[in-house]
């Protein structure tokens, strides 16, 4: 064999609902592996002790494909938590109500892209940002020190011993994708990994997975370290329901480049 196929392939991972073939890029994985699920059944030979098995057959139900996401977009975490995913356009709020705590951090009704004001209920006192509050992805703190976080201290305390002073807050608001986690059905999809070795010859590879299940395979890093996180995906192959003859594949095929010693 003069031809080397040695293995060092790259590419994308593109994915779309079954039955269709309209794909689409959501992720990058990485450390991609398939793993056969199978089992066998055997009848020993009963002439006598210490013969090879009479007959055997293989079956195999599963192909669990494992995988690191390093680019892990919301349409995918929409997938793999069953969930959906909404985009929820952009807008601004006018003097919405909340109540502001020393020490605590005030949500907002949506994520805040800018912060044009922040006042008293009756809009007479206004205070500044950087000295009276701070603005947050989740909403906005107050700051010790400040003159909010004083009139704050001048009012009495409620029955659960904190003191709270009603403000109003205007802002703006981005676009953002709102992912909903586990709020819909099993759903199955269509599987492809379109491939270049950078070793070997140079070959493409073509990999297309017919009935897929795409789910997390393990924890779901929420805060990274110093290094970027990755998301393990489980992508698992069951036979395509319309497959009837003998010789068909049920789970993928693999299409590799033929190259010319």
């Amino acid at each position: 064999m003069d031809q080397l196929y040695t293995q060092l392939f790259r590419g994308h991972v593109s994915v779309g609902a079954y039955p269709s073939w309209g794909l689409e890029e959501i992720f990058k994985l990485q450390n991609v592996n398939a793993e056969p699920e199978s089992s066998e059944i055997s009848i020993p030979n009963p002439t006598r002790i210490g013969l090879p098995e009479l007959d055997g057959v293989t079956s195999t139900s599963a192909i669990n494909i494992t995988g690191e996401a390093v680019d892990f977009s919301p349409r995918a975490a929409g997938i793999a938590l069953y969930g959906s995913v909404e985009r929820v356009p952009s807008g601004s709020e006018v003097d919405e109500p909340h109540d502001a705590y020393v020490g605590g951090d005030i949500v907002l009704q949506h994520m805040p892209l800018a912060v044009t004001a922040v006042t008293s209920d009756d809009g007479v006192t206004e205070y500044t940002r950087g000295l009276d509050y701070a603005v947050l992805p989740g909403g906005i703190r107050v700051l010790p020190g400040g003159a909010l976080a004083t009139d704050i201290n001048a009012e009495t305390a409620g029955v659960d011993g904190r003191k709270k002073l009603p403000i109003l807050v205007s802002y703006s608001y981005p676009t953002v994708d709102l992912i909903k986690p586990f709020t819909q059905g099993r759903k199955f999809y269509r599987v492809m990994f379109a491939q270049v070795n950078e070793g070997g010859a140079n070959e493409k590879r073509r990999i297309k997975c017919f009935y897929a299940r795409i789910s997390l395979n393990g924890g779901m890093p929420i805060t990274q370290g110093a290094e970027f996180g990755s998301i393990p995906v489980s992508i698992r192959l069951l036979p395509v329901p319309n497959v009837y003859e003998p010789g068909d594949a049920a789970f993928f095929t693999i299409e590799h480049e033929a190259v010319e010693a």
